[in-house]
């Protein structure tokens, strides 16, 4: 059990002047003024030692060297960071089906029967996937939702292309003109 602490009149001094500026918040000058070594550093404690008790010697414990050796300098091997981007670019894709594919949509026992339906469909529009942007190469996952975010069921319809229709027009021509 400690003893009761005895009150403290106002106005009395709490520390001895020994660790005064130790409890004060130092100053701006202090804070961001010049460093200083840690010779002058022992110097200025060794001074202020002196100044209070003068009887007494203060002592710092001898620093062992850190190496014997002369400083080789870095001579780290290179290192290589790949940043990656947080999109891909693919060929296009003519068969996709962004509900079920990408987002994981799952309409239980009418899923298989829908999925047939949409591949039926897109291979009829197959000719005019293709001569939809015929210079487009490829394509890229940016502005799309990421896998599994939760996503509405939506229905995508085709793009509207002249290019596109006039391919369309032509294949629907050569299987008529080749099967009559």
């Amino acid at each position: 059990m400690q003893p009761p602490v005895a009150p403290v009149p106002p106005g009395a001094p709490t520390t001895s002047s020994e660790y005064a500026d130790l409890l004060e918040l130092p100053g701006p000058e202090r804070v961001f003024g010049t460093l200083e070594s840690e010779e002058s550093l022992k110097l200025r404690l060794i001074n202020r030692a002196k100044a209070t008790k003068p009887a007494e010697r203060l002592e710092f414990p001898p620093s062992p060297p850190v190496s014997k050796g002369r400083y080789a300098g870095r001579a780290w091997p290179e290192m290589h960071t790949y940043a990656e981007p947080n999109y891909v670019c693919y060929q296009r894709l003519y068969f996709e089906q962004k509900n079920f594919e990408r987002y994981g949509w799952d309409l239980g026992p009418i899923t298989p029967v829908m999925s047939a339906m949409a591949f039926w469909v897109d291979v009829g529009l197959l000719p005019y996937h293709w001569g939809t942007d015929p210079f487009r190469h490829y394509e890229c996952s940016a502005g799309y939702c990421l896998p599994g975010d939760p996503v509405p069921l939506m229905l995508y319809p085709p793009d509207l292309s002249v290019t596109g229709a006039l391919a369309e027009a032509a294949t629907i021509a050569a299987l008529v003109a080749i099967f009559p």
